[in-house]
């Protein structure tokens, strides 16, 4: 029995360990090229909403052990799957150059509605209510007397955590969302969107953060692209037979 066991053990636990790398069945292994120009055209037609797909599905909070948010920072996006459907799309403003958003694996932890930066704000005099101009920042140095300071709004606030459960200084929270990274790590949504996403997104839901030129660390978005799509479908042309060649022919 020992000498059975010891020859079991070690492909049980191989087939453990492959088990737990491979993606839940309802979370897709890569993005649809047809899914990918249906959000494109949809976001196109209404850049500041979220665009829905499965309404349904979009109508109450999602079951966090079928869905995934997935963040697409080279093309500026979040798409939001569940059970094994698009449920929705929207466009995003990830952290621009010097901040760039950390690509890996989360989950949602803390929410909040109401949430403001502890880092950046401004500075508003404290006699007269005037916000002094630019940015401060609390990392460098102390708020100078006669002021104080107010975070910068990060409403409808859902912090990444880590697959173990520790809280990240990333989440999503409404903010400006141009065509281009523009945060200092966050990831931006348009209001209406980040209002929606608030609502359906409970805490435990995975976030899969990609990106190669935008993130950091490099992470390509597994995505099945058109030109794979149509050579997959192609027949195989049939053998033509070669023609002899004219010296031959001769001989």
């Amino acid at each position: 029995m020992p000498r059975i066991l010891s020859v079991l053990l070690p492909l049980l636990l191989t087939a453990c360990q492959t088990a737990k790398k491979s993606p839940p069945p309802d979370i897709p292994a890569s993005i649809p090229a047809t899914d990918i120009e249906k959000i494109s055209a949809a976001l196109k037609e209404a850049p500041s909403s979220l665009a829905v797909f499965q309404t349904e599905l979009a109508a109450t909070p999602l079951d966090p052990k079928r869905s995934v948010v997935i963040v697409d920072l080279d093309r500026q996006r979040s798409y939001i799957y569940s059970a094994s459907e698009l449920v929705a799309a929207t466009r995003i403003a990830s952290g621009k150059a010097g901040f760039r958003t950390p690509t890996g694996d989360y989950k949602i932890g803390q929410k909040n509605p109401g949430h403001a930066s502890n880092l950046y704000g401004k500075l508003v005099d404290t006699q007269t209510g005037q916000e002094q101009p630019g940015e401060f920042d609390t990392r460098s140095g102390a708020v100078p007397e006669g002021m104080e300071f107010r975070g910068a709004p990060m409403r409808h606030f859902m912090r990444f955590h880590t697959l173990d459960g520790k809280a990240t200084a990333v989440g999503f929270h409404q903010g400006h969302v141009p065509t281009r990274p523009a945060s200092h790590g966050c990831i931006r949504l348009p209001a209406k969107a980040a209002r929606a996403l608030y609502k359906i997104i409970p805490p435990g839901t995975p976030v899969m953060v990609y990106g190669v030129q935008h993130g950091r660390p490099a992470r390509p978005l597994p995505e099945e692209t058109l030109e794979t799509k149509k050579e997959s479908t192609k027949k195989p042309k049939p053998a033509t037979k070669r023609k002899k060649s004219s010296s031959h022919l001769r001989n």
